[in-house]
């Protein structure tokens, strides 16, 4: 007990130290309100105009480089410590269950499993919503290291989990702690989409946005390996005795610091994003060296029309700039955005095609041991062994992963500027819905064919990922403007995760009670109305980020967008 409440003062006062170095990091906020156009339309200050103009056109036509490179890997890592630390509580579950629950068929009640598997994703909400905000109030750099240190500690503090704290079981203590992580993790979410959209060429945006996040899948592809290979090194150790998989859990749920470990130092050198130096700031000098410093790493030959702009730019060094006007998020300039139908309608879509994907992406996923169990796939009677069910649970993972999660977020990768954001997200959301009434409709009958349930069960997940579920991440970080964009793009994230709490509450019971059947029919309303709402949302494909917005800050609403 004494061990665990010193662990919990040094979570919080870890968390106190790094709230303020960020806080007192910060330069004052600037009082004016003024459109993100003013940076290119002033009058009153033609040269900031002239080189900012050439600053960005030189980073939309910028070719893929070594920097380009970093920021992928950089972003990238840390959804592949998401998706790991998020996903890999589906492994451990039934490892708790064995060593503090029934340890014979390592299972929980219904609420205490809802809980363990929730909790992160309560904690992922608020730290979208928290970040998202502070992202755009305080530059992307500037918290973007917090996370990762939330994250660290959170992560370790969760394998140290103990059974009894001051009469606290081992659940609400790891609830607590996955709490904390979720925060973290949420605030990776904005904050990776807006760099990665904000340093990336005009070109290559939404290819670069879709490696960062394919990272999720590799993520989660790792955390069934790990699994598979801790459980096999502790094979006689568990058969001797159930409760050493209280060694396993711990190490598998310890594994996850590692990752993020390794992306702090790499984090802390990257630079705040032109464009919120420029917009926000009105630096403009800094913004123009921050795209010098990307050209230089440039490894491949540009077009002479891009060479000149990189000699526009490095020598504007040598000139003092005016600042620029700037917009800043309040809640009087929210307001007044989001009066406006195109602005609204759009949030509306990209947030509601996030809730509604994550409803059916989230209780797929955090249920695949309950699906893989049903269709024999996990052996339930009496003759499993504890190891058997750990094990093969991981395995089932792991093949799920291989067939559909990881192929799906790579294809959106290779197809994202050729097919554009929207045809991609209409055929995700299409076949999901077409293959959930294949397998709802006719389960009985399937789930007696293990491999072919298995193949259709992967393409859910190979079109959720070659759709929407990449889609939904990259959208909002590219149709709002640069003062409101990681706000808007946090409050869509969160609203995902509300839809991933849902389906992990609810659709835990109704599977539990009503079958996987019912469950499936369910997820297949949600997935249809994903369809329907993607109609609200713009097509951002080939555009730079200024050219979404017109004079007056309006989303640019493509007319025929839902026919091309």
């Amino acid at each position: 007990s004494t061990q665990s409440h010193g662990e919990s003062k040094f979570f919080v006062l870890c968390l106190c130290v790094c709230v303020c170095v960020v806080v007192m990091r910060q330069s004052p906020i600037n009082e004016h309100l003024l459109d993100e156009s003013a940076a290119f339309s002033s009058s009153t200050n033609f040269e900031p105009k002239s080189t900012s103009h050439a600053a960005l056109t030189q980073l939309d036509n910028a070719s893929f480089s070594w920097f380009h490179v970093k920021a992928i890997l950089i972003s990238g890592m840390g959804f592949f410590t998401d998706a790991y630390d998020l996903f890999m509580i589906s492994l451990v579950q039934p490892m708790i269950a064995f060593v503090y629950f029934d340890k014979v068929h390592g299972t929980m009640p219904a609420a205490e499993e809802s809980w363990i598997k929730a909790t992160a994703l309560v904690g992922t909400l608020c730290g979208q919503l928290i970040f998202g905000v502070l992202g755009d109030c305080f530059g992307r750099k500037s918290v973007y290291g917090l996370t990762l240190i939330i994250m660290i500690v959170s992560t370790l503090l969760s394998s140290l989990s103990s059974d009894t704290f001051l009469g606290i079981g081992i659940v609400p203590m790891i609830c607590f702690f996955r709490f904390c992580l979720g925060v973290g993790i949420g605030g990776d979410y904005p904050l990776s989409a807006v760099i990665t959209s904000e340093y990336a060429s005009q070109n290559r945006r939404g290819q670069m946005m879709a490696a960062v996040f394919a990272m999720q899948g590799l993520g989660i592809l790792f955390a069934s390996l790990v699994s598979i290979i801790v459980v096999a090194s502790f094979k006689s150790a568990i058969y001797e005795d159930t409760a050493n998989l209280d060694y396993v859990w711990r190490i598998v749920v310890a594994i996850g610091v590692v990752p993020a470990a390794l992306t702090m130092y790499l984090r802390s050198k990257l630079p705040e994003t032109p464009r919120f130096t420029m917009h926000i700031q009105g630096r403009t000098d800094q913004a123009v060296s921050d795209v010098s410093q990307v050209m230089n790493s440039s490894t491949s030959e540009t077009e002479p029309t891009t060479g000149n702009l990189n000699r526009d730019v490095s020598s504007s060094l040598n000139t003092p700039q005016a600042p620029v006007p700037n917009q800043r998020i309040t809640i009087e300039s929210l307001l007044n955005y989001f009066r406006h139908y195109r602005n609204w309608s759009v949030l509306f879509g990209t947030a509601s095609t996030w809730f509604l994907l994550d409803v059916a992406f989230y209780s797929q996923n955090l249920f695949l041991p309950h699906v893989m169990s049903s269709i024999g796939f996990v052996p339930s009677d009496a003759s499993a062994t504890p190891y058997d069910i750990v094990y093969l649970s991981a395995v089932g993972n792991a093949v799920i992963s291989l067939l559909g999660t990881v192929p799906g977020y790579w294809f959106t990768v290779f197809f994202i500027e050729r097919m554009g954001r929207l045809k991609i997200q209409y055929m995700g959301f299409g076949m999901i819905s077409l293959l959930l009434l294949i397998l709802a409709s006719a389960y009985n009958q399937i789930a007696n064919i293990t491999w072919l349930f298995v193949g259709l069960y992967s393409l859910t997940f190979f079109f959720a990922n070659f759709g929407p579920n990449s889609t939904t991440f990259i959208i909002p970080g590219e149709v709002y403007p640069t003062w409101i964009r990681s706000t808007a793009h946090g409050f869509s994230a969160a609203c995902g995760k509300a839809g991933a709490i849902f389906g992990t509450f609810g659709f835990g019971h109704l599977s539990q009670s009503k079958g996987i059947s019912t469950t499936l029919w369910c997820l297949f309303g949600f997935t249809v109305a994903g369809f329907i709402c993607t109609r609200f949302v713009p097509e951002p494909k080939g555009k730079s980020l200024e050219e979404l917005t017109d004079e007056s800050g309006h989303i640019e609403l493509p007319t025929v967008h839902s026919r091309t």
